[in-house]
């Protein structure tokens, strides 16, 4: 999960209800720290308002804790395309230290809102998660 080249980066500041009664992360905040760096990442590029897509799946591997010394956190992302409909993002977090502390993996569907289906990724979204070479 983390062998791959990221192609953007997102730092942010973890606020003090990120943590819990051992001050470590929760595991809630994880979510929200990948799920905010993915948005920011897909709206600074492709879309104006917010970005419609689903999460099929998330896998989060823990490496070592995150305190609130480990702040502001890294957030690499680098996506790939499976299919016209769905595309992988690996995403890694790293300390202010440059420590890994967990690596991610997590599967977007673009959403059709109107319908409440998967719908294709446009042109823009394809270039995005998938290159020219």
């Amino acid at each position: 999960m983390s062998d791959f080249t990221p192609t953007w980066e997102h730092t942010l500041v973890l606020r003090e209800r990120d943590f819990d009664g051992l001050g470590h992360l929760t595991a809630a905040a994880y979510l929200e720290v990948l799920e905010e760096a993915r948005t920011v990442w897909l709206r600074s590029t492709v879309v104006d308002g917010p970005p419609m897509y689903v999460v099929a799946e998330q896998n989060i591997r823990y490496r070592r804790e995150i305190r609130q010394g480990d702040s502001p956190l890294r957030i690499l992302i680098a996506p790939s395309l499976d299919s016209p409909q769905r595309y992988t993002v690996n995403e890694t977090i790293v300390s202010s230290a440059g420590n890994v502390h967990a690596v991610s993996r997590a599967v977007l569907v673009a959403w059709d809102p109107v319908h409440r289906r998967p719908r294709d990724l446009n042109e823009l979204e394809l270039a995005l998660v998938a290159p020219p070479l």
